[in-house]
């Protein structure tokens, strides 16, 4: 089971919300996507954990709708503060694999020896992320039957990274809940939002946040500065699920 990890891809139509995305992001997924198809074995899953859109408007998704057309894999995506969830929901509804209904944009996809669940930890307005009462039961009602191996997809990291200004904008809410509720049994949880790769050991759950084609920030460990822009070598993680329960994470670099 190989599982590819994109995130923070920042494609925007007319105009970046954020200002930062650069302006050949369409042409930059592209690549990526080249990339993923180019794989042999492919992937048998993508993850895209949030901020597909940089404004989050309906063009904006029937472009990111082009972009990934050529992949023909299931895609499991969960909304970043810069997306919009009823155009995504609207877009790509129909795209993405084991959307549940209801307001909140979480999913469900059962593969071979795997179970992954979306989480939309996203606040309308805010760059910080949230998991409040009603999203924590749906997890804890999704975690009663699960495979082996469980990830979690969410945008914002519940755990901390060291730097004050990424920890004030990661999950301010829920984030004790979400891990009493996942327990002690090992899950593996993906991430996006800080714009560098980087992974940790959350109690006994590897946690991993992918690097953004858009634009990544320069998260010097043990610094207390605001992060800046860096113009650094960009890589997304492939998950290799082994038969025998262990997992190879590969780094795959996109010039």
């Amino acid at each position: 089971m190989l599982i590819a990890h994109l995130s923070d891809l920042h494609v925007f139509t007319t105009q970046s919300e954020t200002g930062e995305s650069r302006a050949d992001i369409a042409q930059v997924v592209e690549r990526i996507v080249t990339d993923l198809v180019s794989l042999s074995p492919p992937p048998d899953l993508v993850v895209i954990s949030g901020d597909l859109a940089d404004g989050g408007t309906e063009d904006d998704y029937r472009l990111i709708r082009r972009l990934l057309a050529p992949l023909d894999m299931p895609i499991l995506a969960v909304p970043g503060n810069h997306d919009r969830r009823e155009a995504m929901r609207a877009v790509l509804g129909d795209r993405l694999a084991g959307l549940q209904p209801g307001k909140f944009l979480h999913s469900r996809v059962e593969a071979d020896g795997v179970t992954l669940l979306g989480l939309d930890s996203i606040i309308v307005g805010k760059p910080q992320g949230a998991l409040c009462s009603e999203r924590l039961g749906w997890l804890e009602n999704q975690l009663r039957h699960t495979q082996p191996l469980t990830f979690l997809v969410m945008h914002h990291p519940p755990f901390m990274t060291g730097n004050p200004h990424w920890d004030d904008y990661s999950l301010i809410e829920g984030r004790e809940r979400f891990k009493t509720i996942i327990g002690a049994s090992p899950k593996r949880i993906l991430c996006g939002h800080i714009h560098q790769p980087f992974h940790t050991l959350w109690g006994q759950h590897y946690s991993a946040i992918a690097g953004s084609p858009a634009f990544q920030y320069n998260l010097v460990p043990g610094s207390q500065a605001k992060p800046t822009l860096g113009d650094m070598p960009y890589c997304y993680p492939l998950h290799d699920c082994q038969p025998d329960g262990s997992i190879l994470v590969h780094l795959r670099h996109i010039a």
